[in-house]
């Protein structure tokens, strides 16, 4: 036996590893010749998995995947925990790595805390988006109509082709009104510092409701003003977005440390034929049974033409097999491809259109039921 100095070349998945009954315990490694030991050298002509392959139990990179089995496992932990001896890895500390990603019921109400990080990023990512739409809205409106407008008084003051007069007035290039928004934003600028030089140039143009529309250095000046303040909100939001995501990233890698973490430990507890494994939602190593069926699917419209297929984590599952058909255009149903996450996107629809799917979780023990069908006709 010796004593585990993980700086020393150990690893947390050494199935030889033993954690103290303390946390003040220190960790050991059973050696050659001990009761217990597992011989992880591989065999001379063993066939060996190459370079990407995923093994058995691996800890889920996608996320709703990965809630789902750290759910699983904290409900297993509650009732075997101190039955197997699970001491690092326990029930409270999969429930704070869960609560810190989906929010805090007993915390206070309203605070980030309670909402979780994950709901905190939707809402900066929300507020980013929104920023973001008003700027264009404000862009494609009322910043490009005063810009129209001024190229078609400068029309009048200095011909339709480009040349120095043009220039002066901030048209750089050509006479036009630019798509971007960054220029516009110059050409505001330059619109009010030439107006004010050049107050006979001024204008005010009928319209055809309303009031007219004043071509002033004072109006470039306001809504210069105006589409500054639109821009440095989308700045200030995209960066509290970053912040947000940072943060959930995080708790989200916190939250995969805790599941990969307990079932390393799980590792060194459980033999590879232990039927609990399948209580904390794996696969038994020695002779992975197939997956619980896809017990919920629904199907949600995205867009137009687009359609949401998403579903619950079936238990064990490692992969989904999607299947679809297309009134009108399968005879039956049809594979669609094979998926890990627990949704995926139907693109390039044609609208009033019938659509059906299933799907059936997979592991390496074979497949399941399939899961409920469902049939939506295609939104527009």
């Amino acid at each position: 036996m010796r004593i585990v100095r993980f700086d020393q070349g150990f690893r947390l998945d050494d199935p030889n590893i033993r954690f103290g009954a303390t946390d003040d315990a220190p960790a050991y490694q059973i050696e050659l010749g001990e009761p217990g030991y597992i011989n992880t050298a591989p065999t001379l002509g063993a066939h060996q998995p190459k370079k990407g392959t995923k093994t058995m139990n691996e800890t889920p990179e996608n996320q709703k995947v990965l809630l789902a089995l750290a759910k699983e496992m904290r409900a297993a932990a509650v009732t075997l925990q101190d039955v197997i001896g699970l001491h690092h890895h326990r029930d409270t500390t999969l429930n704070a790595a869960i609560l810190k990603l989906e929010g805090d019921p007993a915390a206070a109400p309203g605070s980030n805390a309670n909402k979780g990080s994950q709901l905190v990023f939707k809402m900066c990512e929300d507020a980013a988006k929104d920023a973001r739409t008003a700027m264009k809205a404000l862009s494609d409106g009322e910043v490009k109509k005063l810009l129209t407008a001024y190229r078609d008084v400068m029309e009048n003051v200095h011909g339709r082709a480009h040349n120095a007069g043009w220039a002066a007035a901030g048209f750089t290039q050509k006479p036009r009104v630019p798509e971007k928004h960054d220029e516009r934003q110059t050409l505001l600028a330059a619109m009010r510092s030439y107006l004010a030089a050049n107050a006979g140039h001024e204008a005010s143009l009928p319209q055809p409701s309303g009031p007219p529309l004043a071509v002033t250095a004072a109006a470039a000046l306001a809504l210069g003003a105006t589409f500054q303040a639109a821009r440095d909100l989308v700045n200030t939001k995209e960066s509290d977005q970053a912040n947000c995501k940072t943060l959930r990233d995080a708790d989200k890698d916190a939250l995969s440390g805790e599941v990969s973490g307990t079932i390393t430990e799980l590792r060194g507890l459980l033999a590879a034929d232990d039927a609990r494994w399948e209580a904390f939602g794996l696969n038994i190593p020695a002779h992975p049974n197939p997956p619980e069926a896809v017990s919920s699917l629904i199907m949600t419209a995205v867009g137009a033409g687009k359609e949401e297929l998403a579903w619950t984590r079936a238990r064990r599952a490692t992969y989904y097999r999607i299947f679809i058909k297309i009134d009108g255009v399968d005879a039956d149903f049809r594979f669609l491809k094979r998926d890990s996450d627990l949704d995926h996107t139907l693109p390039n629809l044609t609208p009033g259109t019938t659509i059906s799917a299933y799907v059936i979780a997979a592991n390496d023990g074979g497949e399941a039921a399939p899961s409920p069908t469902v049939t939506k006709v295609v939104g527009a």
